[in-house]
């Protein structure tokens, strides 16, 4: 277990520095090496110049997380980009520091809906994957929590946690961190696995920690996993 959690924090720091939504984004980025499976199987393979995101709203929970959803690709760290959209793409790979980062383009929930319904946004996003299992796909995506005391304003970036089935091409963002104290926590978290009824059950049982839930996210996709088989 130490080992996965270890790993967990290789690939969040991969994320912050690759999809940064702090004033270092401002710096000029380095290009990376990339290749972009295409919708209809085709790659397109150079170099990720430059990218934009786009704000997603968190279906349940009402936060934005960021996502990006326009690549500018050149053959050559300095050559003449071409402009890709999500919604043109399957997949993308990135080589950053000698590893390999995985995103793949989906769609988010919509908003105002509820995620067992599945209701797709209007365009697709490119979610970073952390976690493959055999049916089960995981995502980390850069979120910002607003909260304030009296007078005093605050803004804390945070990461929020995503998943779909591989069947699927809609993500469910199921725990996105928050300073300020949710009062119906237990039940958006139903809400993110309503449509799975073993989920349900294990989510009301004793064997459940909202708490450790929190610390490690992502070891509850491994529990879903159990659940489908």
């Amino acid at each position: 277990m130490k080992k996965f959690h270890v790993i967990m924090l290789t690939l969040l720091m991969l994320l912050v520095g690759v999809v940064s939504i702090s004033a270092k984004e401002k710096e000029k980025f380095t290009p990376l090496p990339c290749v972009l499976t295409l919708n209809d199987g085709s790659k397109v393979s150079g170099y990720l110049v430059n990218f934009k995101k786009a704000r997603v709203m968190a279906s349940v929970y009402g936060q934005n997380i960021y996502n990006i959803q326009t690549l500018f690709i050149a053959p050559t760290p300095t050559g003449k980009e071409t402009k890709y959209e999500a919604d043109d793409a399957k997949e993308l790979e990135l080589t950053k520091d000698g590893k390999q980062i995985k995103y793949l383009s989906l769609y988010a929930c919509k908003i105002f809906s509820m995620p067992k319904s599945l209701k797709k946004t209007n365009h697709k996003y490119f979610w970073e994957q952390t976690y493959e299992g055999k049916e089960v796909l995981g995502f980390m995506s850069p979120t910002v929590d607003y909260s304030s005391s009296g007078s005093t304003f605050y803004i804390e970036e945070s990461i929020a946690f995503s998943y779909c089935l591989k069947s699927d091409d809609v993500v469910v963002t199921y725990y996105v961190p928050e300073t300020g104290i949710r009062i119906s926590a237990k039940k958006t978290l139903l809400s993110c696995f309503e449509r799975f009824p073993k989920m349900d059950e294990y989510l009301q049982s004793d064997a459940f920690s909202l708490k450790d839930m929190k610390k490690h996210p992502l070891d509850l996709l491994r529990v879903l996993e159990r659940k489908l088989k």
